[in-house]
């Protein structure tokens, strides 16, 4: 649990379209990378006040305000394209392929599988091939 209540780690979205990552918890470090994509999906793996150390999918870590984060959940399809299904059980019924690095909505998760919306469609997809959700993850 971090000092704000919520687990660590946990991924949370950038609420801008242009985001500075930082070396260290405040305005006084220098930018190390700048995050051109709204709703994009981080880890976050500590917090130091209203700051937060995120991971994103290519391994690089930096610290972000918590102001420029949102609880609300996207995930980026890794692992090549995918398929997303009717349901977890139900995987002859596929609602849309979705291609490597494409951004979606995820709805909830349960049993390591997430429900998602990409372009309007939606479907369920094993945790293991999105970057935004973690194993044995529950939420709705």
């Amino acid at each position: 649990m971090g000092a704000s209540g919520y687990p660590l780690p946990r991924f949370m979205s950038l609420v801008n379209d242009k985001t500075n990552m930082r070396t260290g918890p405040g305005i006084e470090y220098p930018i190390d990378w700048i995050y051109l994509k709204e709703d994009y999906p981080l880890k976050v793996i500590a917090e130091y006040g209203n700051w937060r150390k995120i991971e994103d999918i290519d391994g690089s870590t930096g610290w972000i305000l918590r102001s420029l984060l949102s609880l609300k959940r996207y995930g980026v399809i890794i692992n090549g394209t995918q398929n997303l299904y009717k349901s977890p059980e139900n995987r002859r019924q596929i609602t849309v392929s979705a291609e490597q690095d494409v951004l979606g909505t995820i709805n909830q998760c349960a049993d390591n599988w997430c429900e998602m919306e990409v372009s309007g469609f939606t479907g369920w997809i094993n945790v293991e091939n999105i970057w935004g959700a973690l194993n044995q993850e529950v939420f709705d």
